[in-house]
């Protein structure tokens, strides 16, 4: 796969850090228990790439204890971004101070190894609040999963991101039949696309990704401007091998075809979802 040469400034819409454990420990109820990856990991990885912004995402497993995420971006000059993880129960200034803090966005997880009870109304509700705020909402779930939220909240302002792309399994028809309805979501000015998660969707890192192409052609054909890419660096959970973050980059080059529309995901896209 050859890389295209972008304009300056790309993006990495979607990463995780970890640690130093010295300052930033886990709870002991913690979801799950990675290995330590620090934001100067993430740094180093990104200045090797050449991306310039990311997107820090709250951790499941330090729950909505935001001081990790926090203290990182306040080390990032405004160039990094957050996401963050909610119960509802937060005050209009615990919003704000997020806010000021760079969060942008928060997370709603409806995968079985990191969702709490569900109630899509309370949740809706959620969604207005952080709306109002032009925050983002991720829907972080499998296509059988996200596809009712996405009816439900059909008329839903807030800028709702589709993570993931829904983590299709690509060996499933049902799930082929279902990235034909999501597209269709797209269609909706409010309704983005995260093309990440490849090594995910196909199985693991030993793949052959190429097969998720015309899938992934299809999501960015559906919404061109609404569409950005993340790596998913440290890559948690991840089932098989951990993917070559270059190797994920060159994929979503690949998808792009050109570098008009490679520019669009990696730069001007996100510049408009995050700044």
């Amino acid at each position: 796969m050859n890389s295209l040469h972008t304009t300056g400034g790309r993006w990495d819409c979607h990463t995780h850090i970890y640690g130093p454990w010295q300052d930033y420990p886990l709870p002991e109820d913690a979801v799950y228990r990675p290995q330590e990856a620090p934001l100067t990991a993430l740094l180093e990885m990104h200045r090797k790439l050449g991306i310039s912004h990311g997107v820090l995402v709250q951790a499941a497993c330090y729950r909505t204890d935001h001081t990790a995420l926090l203290d990182a971006l306040s080390h990032t000059e405004g160039q990094y971004k957050g996401v963050a993880l909610l119960d509802g129960s937060e005050s209009d200034s615990q919003l704000e101070a997020l806010h000021d803090g760079g969060v942008r966005g928060v997370r709603l997880n409806f995968m079985g190894h990191l969702a709490e009870a569900q109630n899509l109304s309370e949740l809706g509700g959620l969604a207005e609040r952080v709306g109002s705020l032009g925050w983002h909402v991720l829907l972080h779930g499998k296509l059988d999963q996200v596809l009712p939220v996405l009816a439900s909240w059909r008329k839903l302002r807030t800028t709702l991101v589709i993570d993931h792309m829904a983590r299709p399994d690509l060996d499933l028809d049902a799930d082929i039949e279902g990235l034909v309805a999501l597209r269709k979501y797209l269609d909706n000015e409010h309704r983005w696309i995260k093309l990440s998660g490849v090594d995910r969707m196909m199985g693991g890192s030993d793949k052959p990704w190429f097969k998720a192409l015309p899938h992934v052609r299809g999501l960015l054909a559906a919404a061109p401007d609404r569409a950005i890419w993340g790596s998913d660096w440290p890559h948690p959970n991840i089932q098989g091998d951990v993917p070559n973050d270059a190797k994920l980059l060159e994929f979503i080059e690949t998808a792009c075809g050109d570098t008009q529309t490679a520019d669009a995901v990696l730069v001007h896209n996100p510049r408009r979802l995050y700044l």
